[in-house]
């Protein structure tokens, strides 16, 4: 068999995809599987009242962590309150690193307010509607985990987001879309 033959590209090598809350938890699954697909990945931190660490510098430490080991990821932070913010990240992260192929948005868990669970559907609502034409969203609620150790959790909401992307983005005849 010749090397040629044998070769298969990365299932989502050439996309681009935004992830809000990418940083920790079920998002930092998710954007490390997304990263291992072959795809670009626009890791949001989405920082909000409450929250008990920076967005931002979550961001930026796991792009560089998986620019150490050759993905390519960029670091965003949006406030989630700002939907007008928010609304604009797909034409932002479409100028720095090329059309948004895709976006997932991960609702928080563990202890979050009602307020910012429905913050959060607002951000995935505003993400959704900035996308451009076709593109697959998902938005990822995994409610009140059952289970206390939430971390060990975290990897099968990732792999099941991750493979209905993959899934949804192969049913599109370019998956590399233009805004």
């Amino acid at each position: 068999m010749s090397l040629a033959a044998s070769y298969a590209p990365a299932p989502l090598a050439g996309c681009v995809v935004l992830v809000v809350d990418g940083t920790t938890g079920i998002g930092r699954a998710i954007t490390a599987r997304l990263c291992a697909a072959g795809a670009a990945v626009a890791v949001v931190g989405a920082g909000h009242p409450g929250r008990g660490d920076d967005a931002a510098t979550n961001a930026a430490f796991l792009c560089k962590e998986l620019a150490g080991i050759g993905h390519v990821a960029l670091p965003y932070q949006v406030d989630a309150e700002d939907t007008e913010a928010v609304a604009g990240l797909p034409g932002q992260i479409s100028a720095d690193i090329g059309p948004v192929s895709a976006s997932i948005v991960v609702v928080p868990r563990c202890g979050a307010s009602d307020r910012l669970v429905e913050t959060f559907h607002a951000v995935s609502s505003a993400v959704a509607l900035a996308l451009p034409a076709g593109a697959p969203h998902i938005e990822v609620d995994p409610g009140a985990p059952a289970a206390a150790h939430a971390a060990q959790c975290d990897d099968q909401p990732a792999r099941s987001a991750v493979e209905r992307l993959v899934a949804a983005l192969s049913r599109t005849p370019d998956r590399r879309r233009s805004a």
